[in-house]
């Protein structure tokens, strides 16, 4: 199966050049929720066994290509060695090109979208040497509550998913009332929000992937609160401090920007928080910096604030080989 897959890659290699490096994979799977699947292969897929895998999803309006773009995933790929993965809404799904993390049927464990993307994933493991304890899920808005979704739905299949303006896992609402609390979240009980986690596995006794959280504090689409609620779910999950650990100001000479980590007894950072001022609904990118930590492109939800959001969350990740100096 690697080898015919390979063989579809080499044969693919000039029409992928020309979509941004991806490779579209028609058959994967049964595909219950109707849903597109790109790949990035880098470089050193040729040289090194056992990669790491970046599932990345992508937010409303946008498509593979797009977030493929602008998060600059594919060149931190290259650099370091490792597969992305890029699930793809289609229009006739929602016209607004959003994942449907809000109906249940999408959301719920082995139903809709969800089980698509890891029917994708499941393909990747069986079609590539891929290192199967670092698959690490990201999103952006409802690819961020997407994300969240899989991680509730299966923890045991990622090692840690950075959630870029999303909110808690909450199934059992209508379109309606999920925008309502994204808008205006109501407070819950970590008790009553790690409980809607619980559900879909209930038998579950492993660990939880880790979480890496950012969101700005003037973001008008999905209101700050509802990173204190995710923070407040997954903290028992993962048996993490319910306050910040450490705190880091102006992190990486940021002023704006505010890294909250929030561990357990033996020290580890399970909950990391980059906490925002000044920015809105939009992924931070740096274009202009030409050092190691610059990368990105500016678009329509992406804005240049002089920080290489992707680089600090594949560092988090542990996906940069060697790794910077700390901060």
């Amino acid at each position: 199966m690697r080898n015919l897959f390979l063989l579809i890659m080499a044969i693919a290699g000039f029409s992928a050049q020309g979509q941004s490096d991806l490779l579209e994979i028609k058959s994967f799977g049964n595909n219950p929720g109707n849903l597109k699947m790109f790949l990035h292969e880098p470089p050193l897929a040729k040289q090194k066994k056992g990669l790491p895998l970046v599932v990345a999803l992508h937010g409303c309006t946008q498509n593979a290509k797009v977030i493929a773009q602008e998060s600059g995933w594919n060149d931190l790929a290259d650099t370091y060695g490792f597969y992305v993965l890029y699930p793809q809404q289609r229009t006739m799904n929602n016209p607004s090109g959003c994942f449907n993390w809000f109906q249940d049927e999408d959301a719920t464990k082995d139903k809709g979208e969800v089980a698509s993307v890891w029917e994708m994933i499941d393909f990747a493991k069986d079609s590539l040497d891929i290192d199967t304890t670092r698959i690490f899920v990201y999103g952006l808005s409802a690819g961020a509550a997407l994300s969240v979704a899989l991680m509730a739905d299966y923890p045991s299949l990622f090692n840690m998913g950075a959630i870029l303006a999303g909110g808690p896992f909450m199934p059992g609402k209508n379109p309606f009332q999920a925008m309502s609390a994204m808008e205006n979240p109501k407070d819950l009980s970590p008790q009553e929000l790690t409980g809607y986690v619980v559900t879909q596995n209930p038998t579950y006794k492993g660990n939880y992937p880790r979480m890496i959280i950012m969101q700005g504090t003037e973001d008008k689409v999905v209101n700050e609160k509802n990173a204190y609620l995710l923070i407040k779910q997954w903290a028992p999950l993962l048996a993490a401090d319910s306050a910040p650990t450490h705190i880091v100001n102006q992190f990486d000479n940021k002023t704006d920007i505010t890294r909250k980590a929030y561990c357990n007894k033996a020290g580890k950072e399970q909950i990391i928080f980059y906490e925002v001022a000044n920015l809105g609904h939009a992924l931070m990118v740096a274009p202009s910096d030409t050092t190691i930590t610059g990368g990105g492109r500016t678009g329509m939800f992406s804005i240049d604030k002089g920080f290489f959001s992707t680089y600090w969350i594949a560092k988090d990740m542990g996906l940069l080989s060697p790794p910077s100096s700390p901060h």
